[in-house]
C-alpha cells in the first residue's frame, strides 16, 4: 500500500501546482516506477500506447461526431420544441422542458458535458429572459446533464465496458430505467419547489398554436436514435462501435435532410470531433499507465482482501465504496476515474458477489455526479459559463439537485433490480 500512498500523494501534489490531470497521473506513475527500478520511456509508451489501442474505443468518437453533426442539423432545437408542448404548461415549465430535452438530447450525444453545453446553450437564455434566476437556470441543466451519460449511448459505459469485459449493449440497457428516473426525480422537485410563473403560461399559449403533430414528426428521426442503437445491439447487426458509426451516418442523413447541415461545416464538426476525442483518448492512455501500475504493485489485490477482512455486508460496501468514488469524482475526470477505480474495484464486487453490469451503471452515475460538483466540475463550469453566473452561487444553487442524484444512488443501491431488469429480461440473464 505505500506505492498507492505515493502515487496518490504525487499525483495531489501535482494537481496542486496546477499540472493537468494526464501529465500529473503519467508524472505520478513514473515516480512509483523509478522507485521500484523499473522506469523505461519505452515500457511508459507501450502501456500509454495499449490503453487506447482498443477497437471498442472506436465508439467514442463515432459517438462524439454525432452528436455535433445532430446539433448542428437543428436537432437540438426541435427537441427542445418537442418537449416544450410535453412540459411547458406545468409550473416551472421551462425548467421542466430543460429537463426532458436534456433526457432526449441524452439518446444522442453519449455526455454529460456535451448534453449541458447543447441544451444549455439554447434554454438558459430563454429562461433569463422569462424571469428565471440565472445561477438556478444553470443549476437545472447541469444536473440535467448528469443523464447523458446514463442514457444509452453512454461514453463512460463504453469505457467500463472495454475494461471490466461486461457487455456494452447490456449497460447501455442498465442505463435505461436510472436514467428515467434521474428525469422524474428532477421534475418532481422542479415541480414541487418551483413558484407559478405567468410567463411559463404564456410560452404553453404560444406553443399550443403550432401542430403537435408536426413538431413530434419533426423530432422523430432524433427520438428513434437510442432505439436503432440499441435495437441493433440486441439483435445482432451491429456491435457498440459499430453502432456509433451508424449514429454518424444517420446523424448527417438526418441533418442534410431538414437542410440545415451545410458541407461547409463539416470541417469545422470534425475539428472539434478530433480534439475532443483527443483530449478523452490521452486521459484513457494516462489512466492505463495507471492501471498497470497498480496492476504490477497487486494493490487491486489487497484492497479487495482489505474490503473482504473488514466489511461483512454488501450494502457496507457499496456504502463505502460510492463514497470512494463521489470524493474520486470532485477530482478527476469521470472517463479518467473509471479506467483508474475499475480495475481495483472490480475484484472487490466480484469477491461479494455484485453483478458488475450492476456496478458499471451505478459507478458511471456517481462519478458522472462529479460533473457538477467542484472544483473539477465540468457541467457546472459549462451551464455558469452560459449563464455568467460565478462558481460560488452555482455551488449554492445546484445542492437541491445534487441531493436528487445522490437519492436515486442510494435507492439503486437498496434496488440493483432497477438496472439489471432490462437487460435480464432482453438477454435471460
Amino acid at each position: 500500500m505505500t506505492a498507492l500512498a505515493l502515487l496518490a500523494g504525487a499525483f495531489f501534489v501535482l494537481l496542486l501546482l496546477g499540472v493537468p490531470i494526464v501529465f500529473a497521473l503519467i508524472a505520478a506513475c513514473i515516480v512509483v516506477l523509478t522507485q521500484d527500478g523499473l522506469m523505461s520511456a519505452q515500457l511508459v509508451m507501450q502501456r500509454v500506447y495499449a490503453g487506447i489501442d482498443s477497437f471498442p474505443l472506436l465508439a467514442i468518437p463515432f459517438f462524439l461526431l454525432a452528436g455535433k453533426l445532430m446539433e448542428a442539423g437543428g436537432i437540438t432545437r426541435r427537441l427542445i420544441g418537442f418537449a416544450f408542448h410535453l412540459v411547458g404548461w406545468i409550473r416551472g415549465g421551462l425548467a421542466h422542458v430543460a429537463v426532458l430535452a436534456a433526457t432526449m438530447f441524452a439518446g444522442v450525444s453519449g455526455s454529460s458535458v456535451a448534453d449541458t453545453a447543447a441544451i444549455g446553450s439554447t434554454i438558459i437564455p430563454r429562461m433569463k429572459e422569462r424571469g428565471y434566476d440565472p445561477s438556478y437556470s444553470a443549476s437545472v441543466v447541469a444536473a440535467s446533464g448528469v443523464i447523458g451519460s446514463t442514457i444509452p449511448p453512454s461514453i463512460p459505459l463504453v469505457l467500463y465496458g472495454v475494461i471490466s469485459g461486461v457487455s456494452i449493449g447490456g449497460l447501455f440497457m442498465g442505463g435505461i430505467i436510472p436514467g428515467v428516473l434521474m428525469c422524474l426525480g428532477l421534475m418532481g422537485y422542479i415541480y414541487f419547489s418551483a413558484k407559478p410563473a405567468p410567463s411559463d403560461q404564456t410560452v404553453s399559449a404560444t406553443q399550443q398554436r403550432s401542430s403537435f403533430a408536426s413538431v413530434f414528426l419533426q423530432s422523430l428521426p432524433a427520438l428513434l436514435l437510442p432505439g436503432i442503437i440499441v435495437g441493433g445491439i440486441r439483435t445482432g447487426a451491429f456491435s457498440a462501435t459499430e453502432a456509433a458509426a451508424v449514429a454518424v451516418a444517420y446523424a448527417f442523413l438526418i441533418g442534410v435532410a431538414y437542410r440545415e447541415l451545410r458541407l461547409s461545416q463539416v470541417p469545422e464538426i470534425l475539428y472539434q470531433t478530433a480534439r475532443d476525442t483527443t483530449l478523452v483518448m490521452a486521459i484513457v492512455g494516462a489512466a492505463s499507465l495507471v492501471g498497470y501500475v497498480l496492476t504490477i504493485e497487486q494493490i487491486p489485490f489487497a484492497i479487495a482482501e482489505w474490503f473482504t477482512d473488514n466489511v461483512n455486508h454488501v450494502l457496507v460496501l457499496l456504502l463505502l465504496v460510492n463514497l470512494l468514488l463521489l470524493i474520486a469524482g470532485c477530482f478527476l475526470d469521470g472517463g479518467s476515474a473509471i479506467i483508474v477505480f475499475t480495475p481495483v474495484l472490480l475484484p472487490v464486487i466480484k469477491a461479494f458477489g455484485i453483478d458488475p453490469l450492476f456496478f458499471g451503471v451505478l459507478m458511471s452515475i456517481n462519478l458522472m455526479i462529479g460533473t457538477i460538483t467542484p472544483p473539477v466540475g465540468l457541467s457546472l463550469y459549462v451551464a455558469g459559463g452560459i449563464a455568467n453566473v460565478k462558481i460560488g452561487r452555482m455551488m449554492r444553487a445546484i445542492l437541491p439537485f445534487l441531493c436528487v442524484h445522490l437519492a436515486l444512488l442510494c435507492i439503486l443501491m437498496v434496488f440493483p433490480q432497477l438496472v439489471t431488469a432490462i437487460p435480464s429480461l432482453v438477454y435471460n440473464r
